[in-house]
């Protein structure tokens, strides 16, 4: 069962609940009328015959219509056999906790910027391990070497993005920073276009 459909069931089950309250509170105000209508019979005895018999006509009248009520709303459409699936079961994942890291990396905010970059150079450098069959100790050396990474990868923006010369966070924020006087998600747009490009 798609989204759409769980939520239009969702729709359909709301708009059956809303018509019960209803029909319950109608049948509740019959009720009490149809109580009142048997005391005003017992109580004003003096009435003629034919008042009293237009009243317990009345009275089976209001019994009958609460009835046909009861009935009929027995009869209507029947619930789903699968209820819909509940909104809990839904799982998000990493990708919308991602999604909200580069609308912040968006917004300029620098540490996000680093997450986006990190998280895009680490999937370039697992890329680039499989398509060159490498170990993943030789490729951590090779992203250190920037002649090596000339002599592999062959594309200048995609080896400045992999280029980490030592394991510090300066060094990992080098490209950001460069990112940021070009347009930090211009550039980032620009990498995914080589990264998907390169062979």
């Amino acid at each position: 069962m798609g989204l759409t459909d769980a939520l239009e069931a969702q729709a359909r089950g709301e708009v059956r609940r809303s018509g019960r309250l209803a029909l319950r509170f109608v049948e509740s105000a019959l009720i009490v009328a149809s109580c009142l209508l048997l005391g005003i019979l017992l109580y004003q005895a003096q009435f003629s015959g034919t008042v009293r018999w237009l009243l317990g006509f009345a009275l089976v009248a209001a019994l009958t219509v609460i009835a046909w009520m009861r009935v009929s709303s027995g009869t209507q459409e029947p619930a789903p056999l699968a209820s819909p699936p509940a909104r809990a079961d839904l799982r998000t994942g990493e990708l919308t906790s991602f999604t909200a890291v580069v609308e912040r990396a968006e917004r300029g905010l620098a540490y996000s910027q680093l997450v986006v970059s990190s998280r895009v150079r680490d999937a370039f450098a697992e890329r680039a391990r499989l398509a060159l069959g490498l170990p993943p100790d030789a490729i951590r050396a090779i992203s250190a070497d920037a002649a090596a990474l000339r002599s592999r990868i062959h594309d200048r923006t995609l080896e400045d993005l992999m280029l980490l010369e030592t394991t510090d966070k300066d060094e990992r924020y080098r490209w950001v920073s460069e990112a940021r006087e070009r347009g930090f998600l211009a550039s980032i747009e620009r990498v995914l276009d080589r990264m998907e490009a390169w062979r």
